[in-house]
């Protein structure tokens, strides 16, 4: 017997950024409207998508706006989902060597560079943020030990390094999960101990 833990980034956010070239304080006020915005009405996940939600033993959001509305778009406002802060986005901080004002991709390609550099879980990731993706990890296969499987609605950064841990951990990394964009799934198996 097996136990899964499904990973997908919410649905497409419904903050709209009418700024241009922002500077770090910018960035900080687009973030925080990112992370009171729920998702655009017309998000839809695929079918597919939908289905496995509705198989899953359980299903789980972050605390996010965007995640607990992706989740409820996934299941329906019927089915319960648990919602939890363990597996909310990173503070995606503006990296510091970063002066003046750039338009938001070049702001995620610094953050990125960032992570290149070595803020991957062991590098430079605050130490409560890797805390935090091991309490996940717990969490999530806890829920999937008790249910046979969990679907959580999370987010990019935080997946990422969520999934490294699993793998660490030993988890088998599912075909196909490597997409970035809004609804991609990543799955994990693990074989349940008798």
């Amino acid at each position: 017997m097996s136990t899964r833990i499904v990973l997908v980034r919410h649905g497409r956010s419904a903050h709209v950024h009418r700024e241009g070239w922002v500077d770090a304080e910018g960035l900080g006020r687009w973030r925080a409207a990112y992370e009171a915005a729920a998702i655009d009405p017309v998000s839809n996940p695929p079918p597919a998508l939908v289905r496995e939600a509705a198989a899953a033993g359980v299903v789980a959001a972050s605390d996010a706006p965007r995640a607990i509305a992706s989740a409820e778009r996934l299941v329906g406002v019927e089915r319960e989902v648990v919602v939890s802060p363990l597996i909310r986005e990173t503070d995606l901080r503006a990296p510091g060597w970063v002066r003046g004002r750039l338009p938001l991709a070049g702001w995620a390609l610094a953050i990125g560079a960032e992570w290149v550099r070595g803020t991957g879980l062991g590098g430079r990731t605050p130490p409560e943020t890797a805390a935090r993706v091991v309490a996940a990890a717990d969490w999530l296969a806890g829920l999937a030990q008790a249910h046979g499987s969990v679907l959580a609605v999370t987010h990019g950064d935080f997946r990422r390094l969520l999934a490294v841990f699993l793998v660490s951990e030993g988890w088998k990394r599912g075909p196909g999960s490597r997409g970035i964009r809004n609804w991609s799934t990543w799955r994990f198996e693990a074989r349940q101990e008798r």
